[in-house]
C-alpha cells in the first residue's frame, strides 16, 4: 500500500483516543517476560501469568491462568511491567510497584521481592511509568523524568553506572510526554516532537550512529516531529507527526521490518506501510497501529506472538485479521489489543497462563481474554470447553464443573457398557472353546491335587 502524508494526522490521533475513551497519556495494557496487567475502565488492576517473584501483585506466588484484581490499590491511572515486575500510577500521582526486586527496581527500601502493591517514596505528580528489564522509570507531571533500578549499562541515565533503589533524576531531559523502555536502554519523548534515548547500545538501538552505551540521554538522529515510539529489548521503533514509521537497532529476528537481519544504528523508514498512529514492541516482535484502526505485526514469531496463525519468524509487516481495534501492547512472547467495543484480545505464548484465557495453550491468532476492558468476565462456549477447573472454580462457577465431571462420569459408564458388550459377543461366539478352556484347567488342577496326595503318602 503506498505511503500518504497526511497533514491531519495528529488531529485524527487525538480524536481517536478522545473518542475511543482514552486518554493521550494512559497506558491499559502491557505485557512483561511471562505475565501481563490491564487496566479496567473502572481503574482497576488485573494480572494473568507467572508469579514467581510476585509480579502479579496478589499477594501469592502462584500463577494465574485467569485475570485476578489486585487489591490495596487506589484508582489506577496507569500501568506498565518491566521484565519480572509490574507498575502503577494512581490518580493522586503516587507509584506503586510490586514483583521482582534484585536491583532495587521497586524502589523499595528493603532488598526483598514484594508480593502485593508498596509506594514507592521520593516519587510525587508522576503521570506514567516505564518497567525497562531490572529498572523503572516515572515520569512526572513537570515534564521531568526519575529512574532507579539496574544501572550497568546507563540505563537510569543519571552520569554514573551504580545500581540504586532511590529515584533520581534522568539528566537533561526537560518537557518530556512520554517515556518507554524495555530492556536496557529507554527513550522519552519532548513536547517539541524530539526524541532522546540512553543506556546499551550495543546494537545501535539508541540511534546515534554509535554502538557506545550512553550515561546520560542523547537525541536520536533525525527523530523530530515523532508522535509515538516504543522499544524491543534491542531495538526501536517511532512514529511521526505525518504517520511514517522509523526503525533501528538490533534485528536478529526481523523486529526491525526492512525485509532483512541487518542491525540498523540510524533511524530508518519503513516503506509499503499505511500511516500509523500508535505503536508497540515484545523483546522481539513490533506492533503498529493504522489510521484505518488495524494491526500489523513483524519479527520474531516462533511463539505466536504475530498473531498471524504461524509460528515462522516474519522480516516485513504482516496485517492481521483484526478491526476496530484502539490500543495495543506487547510482552517477550505474548500480544494484546483492546477494540472499540472493549474486548481484549490476546495471542502468543501461553506457558504460564499469561494471556488470561482460563488455560495454557498457545493462540497463533487473536483470542478474547475472559476479561473485557470493564472488569466484565466473558465466558463463551468456547471459553467454558477449554478452561482449566481452577479457573472456574475461582470464577465461582462450581456448577459448570459439576456438569463436567457428571459427563466424564457418563462416558465412563458408555465405555464401561461397550466393554461388557465385547465380553458378552466373545463368549456367545466362542462357547466351544471357553468350555475346552477351563475343562483343560480343571483336570490340571487336579492332577497336580493327586499328585501333592501321593508324594505326601510316599513320605
Amino acid at each position: 500500500m503506498k505511503n500518504r502524508t497526511n497533514p491531519f494526522i495528529v488531529l485524527l490521533a487525538v480524536l481517536f483516543l478522545l473518542v475511543s475513551g482514552l486518554p493521550a497519556s494512559a497506558q491499559y495494557i502491557d505485557g512483561g517476560n511471562q505475565h501481563t496487567v490491564f487496566l479496567s475502565t473502572k481503574k482497576e488492576v488485573w494480572t494473568m501469568g507467572k508469579n514467581e517473584y510476585g509480579e502479579l501483585g496478589d499477594s501469592t506466588f502462584a500463577r494465574r491462568i485467569y485475570p485476578v484484581k489486585v487489591k490495596g490499590l487506589p484508582p489506577i491511572d496507569f500501568v506498565s511491567r518491566g521484565y519480572k515486575h509490574t507498575l502503577a500510577v494512581d490518580h493522586q500521582g503516587r507509584v506503586w510497584t510490586w514483583g521482582w526486586n534484585n536491583y532495587g527496581q521497586l524502589g523499595a527500601e528493603l532488598p526483598l521481592d514484594y508480593n502485593y502493591p508498596q509506594l514507592v517514596d521520593g516519587v510525587k505528580d508522576a503521570i506514567a511509568v516505564e518497567g525497562g528489564h531490572w529498572h523503572s522509570l516515572a515520569l512526572l507531571k513537570d515534564g521531568r523524568v526519575m529512574s532507579w533500578g539496574h544501572n550497568f549499562y546507563g540505563e537510569l541515565g543519571n552520569g554514573n553506572r551504580e545500581h540504586t533503589e532511590v529515584p533520581t533524576f534522568v539528566e537533561g531531559l526537560k518537557d518530556i510526554v512520554k517515556i518507554a523502555s524495555v530492556g536496557y536502554f529507554s527513550l522519552a519523548l519532548d513536547k517539541n516532537g524530539q526524541l532522546w534515548s540512553w543506556g546499551s547500545n550495543a546494537y545501535g538501538n539508541l540511534g546515534d550512529g554509535t554502538t557506545e552505551l550512553k550515561k546520560v540521554p542523547v537525541s536520536v538522529q533525525g527523530m523530530t516531529d515523532v508522535l509515538d515510539m516504543a522499544t524491543g529489548w534491542h531495538h526501536a521503533i517511532a512514529v511521526k507527526k505525518d504517520g511514517s514509521v522509523w526503525v533501528w537497532g538490533d534485528n536478529p529476528y526481523g523486529q526491525l521490518g526492512t525485509g532483512d537481519y541487518e542491525d540498523l544504528h540510524l533511524p530508518t523508514k519503513l516503506q509499503n506501510l499505511p500511516n500509523a498512529k500508535k505503536v508497540a514492541c515484545g523483546s522481539w516482535h513490533t506492533m503498529m497501529l493504522d489510521e484505518n484502526d488495524r494491526v500489523w505485526t513483524w519479527g520474531r514469531n516462533e511463539n505466536g506472538m504475530l498473531g498471524n496463525n504461524s509460528e515462522i519468524n516474519s522480516t516485513l509487516p504482516v496485517q492481521l485479521d483484526l478491526e476496530n481495534i484502539k490500543d495495543i501492547g506487547g510482552g517477550c512472547f505474548q500480544s494484546i489489543a483492546i477494540d472499540h467495543n472493549n474486548d481484549i484480545f490476546v495471542w502468543g505464548e501461553n506457558w504460564n497462563g499469561q494471556l488470561g484465557i482460563g488455560n495454557y495453550r498457545r493462540q497463533l491468532t487473536p483470542t478474547k481474554a475472559l476479561l473485557n476492558f470493564e472488569n466484565e468476565f466473558q465466558l463463551s462456549d468456547e471459553h467454558l470447553r477449554n478452561v482449566e477447573n481452577e479457573t472456574l472454580m475461582a470464577l465461582g462457577l462450581e456448577d459448570v464443573i459439576l456438569a463436567r465431571q457428571s459427563n466424564d462420569n457418563a462416558g465412563t459408564d458408555h465405555a464401561f457398557t461397550q466393554q461388557l458388550g465385547l465380553v458378552s459377543n466373545f463368549v456367545k461366539y466362542n462357547k466351544k472353546f471357553l468350555l475346552s478352556f477351563f475343562l483343560n484347567i480343571f483336570l490340571i488342577w487336579s492332577l497336580l491335587n493327586v499328585r501333592k496326595k501321593l508324594v505326601r503318602e510316599v513320605s
